[in-house]
């Protein structure tokens, strides 16, 4: 009985069944926020600027950042992806316009009869066709949503690989620089041992020291060189993998020294909890890799139900070779209906399939937020507690440069002895390298927290472009 409509007709039927086909509802996880983060109430507005690495105020560093984007090998590869979905979605979207095919053809044939004669037959043809498949059931335009999703995860996924990269430069920076600080307070230790070694010998020399005075100091001296080596080497591997972080060979590069100790330290303010799910990258791409499942289950859901397709096409034949004049004219319309009746389960089980990951993803996505809730509090809880640890070892490392002065006055004078000169040199370069490396953490600790908010990442403006 279909085949008695005209075109327009089952055109019309076509779309009044898809209007009545419901859709696949995004489904998001049910998370608990906070109405704040555990920080001062004064440090809770503001925003994160996108340039965030500028709040430190380093002219070096932010060389570095404007490098990462033409040369980091990492964020090349990501701009390929990128692309590569962003085909894949064109290839998506051309499910939205019709199929237009052309054919022509021309040729002889020749047989013989029983009466040994030749017959020769001849024929020329050309032909145009169009044909489309009706969206009744949504799945076409699920493929394309689908695929819209997918190039949005892998676009956002690119935004997160940056942000890493650029917190990695910076932390990595940092860590080159504070070697460069723990080098030369081990220098200066190194020259304090020398200088102290030079009074030990001097005093044996007049027969007030004693030669085991003389060995413990030569020992504190050579346990003072020791200890720069592994340093030196540490210092070579920073520069190293941050060479291979820019896209340069270890051999040709080299960075610009900076004093750790005069590098900013910014506040940040984190925002809202609720906020976060907009601020960062890896988070969108969450969202959007369970978009595409859902989008997915919607096109395996389609796949079961029976497709309509138009077609249509006009074409002139001739039993002349290369030549339609005068010719034969053909025209006509298709409408054909497929419908898969039996394939082992093979579309039930892939809609199962998509519904199982489409659940798996859901999971995955709470357990993001779960994750990043908790990277953003313990990079609140690092910055705070490391801002404290400076300060205590700050007051020490006043302390054990005025106990090395004395001691080693009163050692000169002969009121104190070597072992008592001793511990305090080495509380001294305990306390200096102390508070290198905990300036170190709270820089590390502000890095941290800018990746855990999403270094000034909107979802908002990413919508817009």
């Amino acid at each position: 009985m279909l085949l008695h409509y005209k075109p327009y007709s089952v055109l019309i039927f076509s779309l009044i069944l898809a209007a009545c086909v419901s859709t696949e509802d995004d489904q998001r996880p049910a998370v608990n926020y906070a109405e704040s983060f555990e920080v001062d109430d004064s440090k809770i507005a503001g925003e994160i600027d996108a340039s965030w690495w500028q709040a430190f105020n380093a002219p070096a560093l932010n060389e570095l950042m404007l490098a990462v984007d033409q040369q980091s090998p990492d964020v090349l590869i990501a701009a390929e992806r990128v692309r590569q979905a962003e085909l894949q979605m064109r290839i998506a979207n051309a499910s939205l316009f019709p199929a237009l095919s052309a054919n022509a053809s021309s040729g002889e044939r020749r047989s013989k009869n029983s009466g040994e004669s030749t017959i020769v037959s001849e024929s020329t043809s050309a032909s145009l066709g169009v044909s489309y498949e009706l969206d009744l059931w949504g799945g076409s335009a699920a493929g394309r949503k689908s695929a819209q999703a997918g190039f949005d995860a892998t676009r956002f996924g690119q935004d997160a690989a940056l942000l890493s990269i650029k917190a990695a430069i910076a932390s990595g920076w940092f860590q080159w620089l504070s070697l460069q600080e723990r080098i030369a307070t081990a220098q200066k230790n190194i020259a304090i041992a020398e200088r102290v070694q030079k009074v030990v010998d001097a005093r044996y020399r007049n027969g007030v020291g004693t030669a085991a005075e003389v060995a413990q100091q030569q020992t504190n001296l050579l346990t003072q060189r020791a200890s720069l080596l592994p340093l030196e080497l540490q210092s070579r591997q920073t520069r190293s993998a941050l060479a291979i972080l820019l896209g340069k060979t270890p051999q040709e590069f080299t960075l610009v020294d900076a004093n750790l100790m005069d590098v900013n330290v910014p506040e940040i303010a984190p925002g809202t909890p609720a906020d976060l799910v907009t601020r960062r990258p890896d988070l969108a791409a969450s969202e959007a890799t369970l978009i595409a499942a859902n989008a997915d289950i919607v096109q395996a859901r389609a796949a079961l139900l029976p497709g309509i397709s138009l077609g249509a096409n006009v074409g002139k034949s001739t039993s002349e070779l290369f030549n339609l004049n005068p010719a034969t004219q053909v025209s006509g319309w298709t409408v054909s209906l497929a419908q898969t009746l039996f394939n082992g389960g093979r579309l039930i089980n892939q809609k199962r399939l998509s519904e199982a990951r489409r659940a798996e993803l859901l999971l995955q996505y709470h357990r993001a937020i779960l994750v990043a809730l908790q990277e953003v509090d313990t990079a609140l809880a690092s910055a705070d507690i490391s801002q404290r640890q400076e300060t205590s070892l700050e007051a020490i490392l006043v302390q054990a440069e005025r106990s090395v002065h004395l001691t080693e006055v009163r050692y000169r004078e002969g009121s104190d002895d070597l072992l008592s000169l001793l511990v305090a040199q080495r509380n001294l370069f305990q306390a200096q390298d102390s508070l290198v490396q905990q300036r170190l953490a709270r820089l590390n600790a502000a890095v941290d927290l800018y990746k855990a908010l999403g270094g000034g990442w909107q979802l908002a403006q990413q919508g817009s472009e």
